[in-house]
């Protein structure tokens, strides 16, 4: 005879219980093996996380589009040498989706002025 404690413990399962239980075990540790799996490509020998690019480094090889009139007005400034801003900065791109695009073109990179090095 079945007593209230065993169905409170778990002790009581239909065979069809048993059987979906042990199948959501299965997948849960293959989750498990799956995560560990990718945890380990993403970390270098000594254990640290390797980040992927910089924004900046995913989309340095963008050129200026013609469409950025600021930039292309400052350096037409001066007879073409360009004006203070375009000699003591430089217009970037940044990815603003980095590290996802890296190793292809950056799909809609941004613009901005930085010091330049």
């Amino acid at each position: 005879m079945v007593t209230i404690e065993d169905a409170k413990d778990g002790a009581v399962k239909s065979e069809g219980e048993k059987r979906s239980m042990e199948k959501v075990a299965r997948e849960l540790a293959e989750e498990d093996a799956s995560e560990e799996e990718d945890a380990s490509e993403d970390e270098s020998s000594d254990g640290e996380f390797q980040a992927g690019p910089t924004v900046w480094e995913a989309a340095a090889d963008e050129e200026i589009p013609e469409n950025h009139w600021e930039y292309h007005m400052r350096k037409n400034l001066n007879d073409g040498k360009g004006d203070s801003v375009y000699r003591n900065l430089s217009y970037v791109p940044v990815c603003n989706c980095a590290p996802v695009c890296s190793g292809e073109k950056c799909r809609n990179p941004y613009w901005m002025w930085t010091k330049k090095k």
